[in-house]
């Protein structure tokens, strides 16, 4: 299985106007808005499409930010093999106000057949100017922090399954990168993402797609 190339490549494909100035995050508000867009509906594609346009998220236009243009980017070259491959793609870019600035979120689908498909949720402060409490996401994942990776102006906090709050979904990641950091080059853009992948249920096995 390919699972580790799958997670490479869904992170840089999920993963642009002229950005706002950066300043300080409402960490609170951001993970309650990832909640809100991408729990309730987490095993359905469009369902999680459509939970985030029903609490206020819209389509994103194409160069809203140029951040986002470059990772967006830079995932569709990486994902240009794996199709070769048989593996399908569909993606949504969103936005809307939270806190008074412009957030960004990706809701994707990668199907390898016979491999697994992934419904991923990832929501983007591209001009946080700095990391967040923590804790706010241990309490809505339901777990303690697994592992935190501090290096060169990244800090990024990871938290294993909880299978019985969120069935089928994989780790969660949140992470910051300062605009000074070497890491910016890498994966193309700094400041916040908060992000999880869950797992499609085959419909034959009878599982519901929300909760």
């Amino acid at each position: 299985m390919r699972l580790a190339g799958t997670a490479t490549a869904i992170a840089l494909w999920a993963c642009a106007a002229t950005p706002a100035l950066a300043s300080a995050p409402d960490g609170g508000a951001f993970v309650a808005a990832f909640a809100q867009a991408c729990v309730p509906q987490r095993m359905s594609y469009p369902g999680t499409v459509d939970q985030a346009k029903s609490v206020g998220w819209s389509d994103a236009a194409t160069g809203a930010h140029r951040e986002l243009d470059a990772v967006l980017s830079a995932a569709d070259s990486e994902t240009t093999e794996m199709a070769k491959d048989g593996w399908t793609f569909e993606r949504a870019s969103l936005s809307r106000v939270i806190a008074g600035r412009t957030h960004y979120l990706v809701v994707t689908r990668v199907h390898a057949p016979q491999i697994i498909t992934l419904i991923g949720c990832y929501l983007y402060d591209f001009d946080a100017s700095e990391e967040i409490d923590p804790q706010p996401v241990s309490e809505l994942i339901g777990n303690p922090i697994a592992r935190t990776i501090e290096d060169k102006g990244l800090v990024q906090y990871t938290w294993g399954p909880n299978v019985e709050a969120l069935p089928r979904t994989l780790d969660t990641n949140l992470s910051f990168i300062a605009d000074d950091s070497p890491h910016k080059a890498t994966t193309g853009f700094s400041g916040l993402v908060l992000k999880f992948e869950t797992s499609e249920p085959d419909p034959a096995d009878g599982q519901a797609k929300s909760e």
